[in-house]
């Protein structure tokens, strides 16, 4: 068992066949909450406001892995945060601790009735908040009704958060976030994760073909991230340090994809950060989608790919909000 603590909310790694953790009786939401949408908020929200009023400890209980990257190995990637955004957007919601269940074989094998008896007991859940849908165990055979039938006789109870929906009365959900962003729509996203989507990541050393032409890129490969739509956008690029705040650097523009003028390095996010020189080699950055420009296509050569970028930048700047000068 591996925890750290990060601006006062306890992270903290745990296996089904550990002991119990050592701490304070939780009030706990669970789910997946990949990409920490406004759903996702509401039922979390709703636990740390059950815990305060009943003098408990709060908390956020998720897997890692996800369930579908366990099940179905063979997906295209489709996380919408990797597990350090997915822990700050948690904590940032202001829960006292995040607990990462492993999802492994012994979790897979764990029927419903075990669940409630040992797992959350092992965990210090005395009340639970999930999503109205939420089910659990093995074949998925439990849900909230199950909880409270099992766990009444072993202090655990819980409560279904009904689903958030848009003003359309559709759902919100982590599977329509995707679809968005595939879609070449990052403004549909935000409205229903309430912040921007990002590629978040570590610099790397590229070819430093972009310095040759006027304009230099952080390079950040997109991994296990999923793939939004390829192509370029106006972006707004955040220093994003574990544990810190995130820092607005400036404005950018950023093409997402395989860059099929020059060659195939992978999936890259390549963020051009405007009127400024820095060394962001290492450093961990957040590129917030603001909104598609266009999508990636292959140029004749270098020439008509520098004068498209400088067309791109000039989108770019016209899109984004003016940042604000600090003293």
């Amino acid at each position: 068992m591996d925890s750290s603590q990060k601006n006062k909310c306890e992270t903290i790694d745990w296996s089904v066949g550990e002991g119990p953790l050592d701490g304070p009786a939780l009030v706990a939401a669970i789910g997946n909450f990949d990409g920490v949408h406004r759903g996702h908020a509401q039922v979390i929200s709703a636990a740390i406001d059950a815990a305060r009023a009943r003098g408990l400890a709060s908390a956020a209980v998720t897997f890692d892995p996800h369930p579908r990257e366990f099940f179905r190995h063979d997906d295209a990637p489709f996380h919408l945060a990797d597990r350090q955004e997915k822990d700050r957007l948690i904590a940032a919601l202001g829960v006292d601790r995040i607990i990462h269940v492993r999802f492994d074989d012994n979790l897979r094998c764990t029927d419903a009735e075990n669940f409630v008896t040992s797992v959350l007991p092992a965990l210090g859940v005395k009340a639970l908040f999930a999503g109205s849908d939420f089910a659990f165990g093995r074949g998925r055979g439990g849900d909230i009704d199950t909880i409270n039938t099992i766990g009444a006789a072993i202090g655990i109870n819980a409560t279904a958060v009904a689903l958030l929906a848009d003003p359309n009365s559709a759902v919100i959900s982590s599977s329509r976030v995707r679809a968005f962003l595939q879609d070449g729509e990052p403004e549909r996203a935000a409205e229903m994760l309430g912040h921007d989507w990002a590629v978040t990541g570590t610099v790397r050393m590229g070819d430093q073909r972009g310095r040759t032409i006027g304009f230099p890129t952080a390079n950040i490969p997109l991994g296990n991230l999923l793939h939004p739509a390829f192509g370029v956008y106006a972006v707004q690029i955040f220093e994003a340090d574990a544990g810190q705040p995130y820092r607005l650097l400036g404005n950018g523009v950023a093409n997402i994809g395989v860059r099929p003028t020059v060659e195939d390095r992978g999936v890259l996010c390549e963020a051009h950060l405007f009127d400024q020189q820095r060394d962001l080699y290492g450093r961990r950055l957040a590129i917030g989608l603001k909104s598609f420009i266009r999508p990636e296509r292959k140029f004749t050569g270098i020439d008509e790919l520098t004068a498209q970028i400088a067309k791109d930048a000039r989108t770019a700047r016209a899109l984004l909000p003016p940042i604000k000068e600090t003293a």
